[in-house]
């Protein structure tokens, strides 16, 4: 064990034991202080099972003062428990999701909102109003491959693409939604072992409120769809966005952050990010999906069952 301080050898120093476990003290040979082992949690001073319950409060959709009063924890340690955990679950999807093998993969955008509306903010405030979620899920294995969240740009948009490059390996057939940075960009990436196909879906005018007050919240009726081959030779019976939409629902549905006409919005863009790969960590490896009858990385084999959120969180930790 390395110390901290100047780098020398370190010898044990007593045990003491904390709400989890028994933690090892060491001290240093050379200056004389003392630090502990690394914590599976960043020190954090709550019992696991709180933390896991946590977990699969935030997973199935409560807010933040929701599970604050379920658990009987402060708001912030509920957050502090969302940021190390949702930091540890992004590495884990970031070491497993490699070298995915699919035969069709589809990307779509879904939008939220971080701490004040879009017409309220300014062009050099990046990290509020308007904020989409990438998402590139396989059509088969309904595995979320790669996930970004940032302004609907072309920046964040590459960078989206090239982490999605890194994952698939193989000959891969892509569809997307008509937004404009997709073609070039996905081109550049992929163009050498990609069929690419763009499915835009058309929508009749909107009725006014006056008119048919029942529909005001709803989408316009769907009118047809737009098909467009960009790249290579997909198969027609690929082209769809069906399943990615799907999957937006599920990401909307079970994370209090994406809920509209609500108060449970992000108010700050680091914690959306860490209730995102919390959320999209649990789906992946612990979530059965209908279809499947398995979670999406076990139908996948990336891993060899499903996983509790219990073994998700304890994964995690050691990844």
């Amino acid at each position: 064990m390395r110390p901290f301080c100047c780098r020398g050898p370190a010898k044990r120093f007593g045990r003491f034991k904390n709400k989890n476990r028994i933690v090892q003290r060491y001290c240093c040979t050379r200056c004389g202080k003392t630090f502990s082992e690394q914590q599976p949690l960043d020190h954090l001073r709550v019992d696991h099972d709180k933390a896991v319950q946590i977990c699969k409060l935030l997973v199935e959709g409560l807010g933040i003062r929701a599970t604050a009063r379920l658990t009987s924890c402060h708001t912030r340690t509920v957050l502090e428990i969302l940021r190390v955990i949702g930091e540890k679950c992004d590495s884990l999807h970031d070491k497993l999701v490699r070298n995915v093998t699919t035969s069709a993969l589809q990307i779509d955008e879904l939008w939220s909102r971080v701490g004040i509306r879009q017409s309220r903010t300014t062009p050099d405030d990046r990290d509020r109003g308007d904020q989409y979620t990438y998402l590139a899920i396989t059509a088969r294995e309904k595995l979320i491959v790669s996930y970004h969240t940032g302004k609907r740009d072309y920046v964040n948009t590459e960078a989206f693409i090239a982490d999605v490059e890194q994952r698939i390996s193989g000959r891969i057939q892509i569809t997307t939604d008509g937004f404009s940075a997709y073609p070039e960009i996905i081109r550049r990436y992929l163009l050498y072992r990609l069929d690419y196909a763009v499915m835009q879906k058309l929508y009749g005018s909107e009725q006014p409120d006056s008119a048919n007050p029942n529909r005001r919240y709803s989408p316009p009726a769907c009118t047809g769809v737009n098909v467009q081959i960009l790249a290579g030779e997909p198969r027609p019976d690929r082209i769809c966005t069906s399943f990615v939409e799907r999957a937006n629902l599920s990401v909307r549905h079970f994370n209090k952050r994406f809920a509209r006409l609500g108060l449970g919005w992000s108010r700050k863009l680091e914690n959306h990010r860490y209730a995102i790969s919390l959320f999209i960590a649990a789906y992946n490896f612990c979530k059965i999906h209908g279809t499947l009858g398995t979670t999406p990385a076990h139908g996948a084999k990336i891993t060899d069952r499903p996983w509790t959120i219990e073994e998700l969180i304890d994964r995690a930790t050691i990844c």
